[in-house]
């Protein structure tokens, strides 16, 4: 049964007027829950997408954590359609720093250069694969810093605001672990930095009229959107959906103009200011994929350019090594000077050889930056010792 009734579906006029009027104001409150949570679906797409929008509060009701449960299925089922998972294959994409292919697999959204460890793409397809929720408290951090940033905002305090900020996003790296690059696992001076970072970007933005006036009508454009469907499984109406598109699409545009002129790119501990867009489209995408008809989420995937081309792994001429921070094996292909360990997300320098474990005689390669790091396999102290 859809959401709203028709005239013919509504009760005989012999009903009790009491009861008619509280079956108003349950679709009333329908209504309002089904706008709020797409609010909600758009305002962490772009948090998770670095930094577009900071998320609103977390919808407590179970009726909302189903429905949000629900769409993400669907969304995944949309993503195995358009790109179906093939082991052995990765993402064809460039590296824009050094220009090696990409060649290795890799396990989560975050793509790194197989040779110098750069962010070089976002593959939505894996980003698809779960649908993990978020840490209660990350919710709960949100909740209590919104009326706070509200008036720092308004008394234009941008010290205030960015402080709150920073304690959203320290949450939200720990709380929303997928959402984040898997660097931010075991590396305290990434998360830091990350964190650092989105917070900067979210202050930039809500101290810019320009952009605050995307962001307005964006809101309208969520709150103009037509649903069909229930609670448990909401469609959108593809024609009330497409204006909110358009505004994506400027808020992206706006928010490389301001991020380049705030500095922004020199904070992200990533430097991955050529993915802004794509960033930007993958979490809008995510958030909205599982409430659209099949045939236009195609079309938002082609329209946004995240439809995925891939191609067969080639780790045949690789060296293989062992990251000092998890264990994990890992090909070092020839030329390489560094690799993010898919495992925990460590960077690992090649520049120097393996160094083995005193105790059980296992091999592995230091952490960067690290000359000394307990073993993986028997946690005694495995130190670099004049090994170059």
């Amino acid at each position: 049964m859809g959401l709203f009734k028709r005239k013919s579906e509504e009760p005989a006029e012999s009903g009790p007027a009491p009861d008619r009027k509280a079956l108003a104001r349950q679709w009333q409150e329908q209504a309002k829950q089904m706008q709020a949570q797409a609010m909600q679906f758009q305002a962490q797409a772009m948090q998770q997408a670095a930094a577009l929008q900071h998320a609103t509060a977390q919808q407590g009701s179970q009726t909302g954590q189903e429905a949000q449960a629900g769409s993400m299925t669907w969304a995944r089922q949309v993503l195995a359609i358009l790109a179906p998972p093939q082991p052995g294959f990765v993402k064809r994409c460039t590296c824009t720093v050094c220009g090696a292919p990409k060649k290795l697999p890799t396990v989560t959204a975050y793509v790194y250069c197989d040779y110098c460890a750069s962010l070089i793409d976002y593959d939505l397809r894996r980003a698809g694969e779960g649908d993990t929720a978020p840490d209660p408290a990350y919710a709960a951090t949100v909740n209590s810093t919104q009326a706070a940033a509200r008036q720092a905002a308004a008394a234009g305090d941008r010290d205030a605001y960015r402080s709150l900020q920073q304690r959203v996003f320290e949450a939200y790296v720990t709380g929303v672990p997928m959402a984040v690059s898997h660097r931010a696992r075991n590396d305290r001076g990434y998360r830091g930095a990350y964190a650092g970072y989105m917070a900067e970007a979210a202050t930039a933005r809500a101290f810019d009229p320009a952009y605050q006036a995307l962001e307005a009508e964006m809101r309208q454009r969520v709150m103009g959107l037509r649903y069909s469907g229930n609670m448990m499984s909401p469609t959108v109406a593809p024609d009330s959906f497409w204006p909110m598109v358009d505004t994506m699409e400027k808020q992206i545009a706006a928010s490389k103009v301001l991020y380049r002129s705030a500095g922004l790119a020199d904070l992200d501990p990533d430097h991955a200011e050529h993915l802004t867009g794509k960033l930007g489209w993958s979490g809008f995408c995510q958030g909205w994929l599982g409430m659209l008809p099949a045939e236009a989420a195609t079309q938002l995937l082609d329209r946004a350019g995240l439809t995925n081309e891939y191609v067969a792994v080639e780790a045949e001429d690789g060296q293989p090594r062992h990251c000092g921070g998890c264990g994990a094996e890992f090909s070092a292909l020839p030329g390489a000077t560094a690799i993010i360990c898919e495992g925990c997300g460590r960077r690992m320098e090649l520049g120097s050889a393996e160094i083995p474990c005193a105790s059980c005689g296992a091999v592995m390669t230091l952490p960067a930056g690290a000359d000394r790091t307990a073993c993986p396999f028997c946690q005694s102290q495995v130190e670099r010792a004049g090994l170059r």
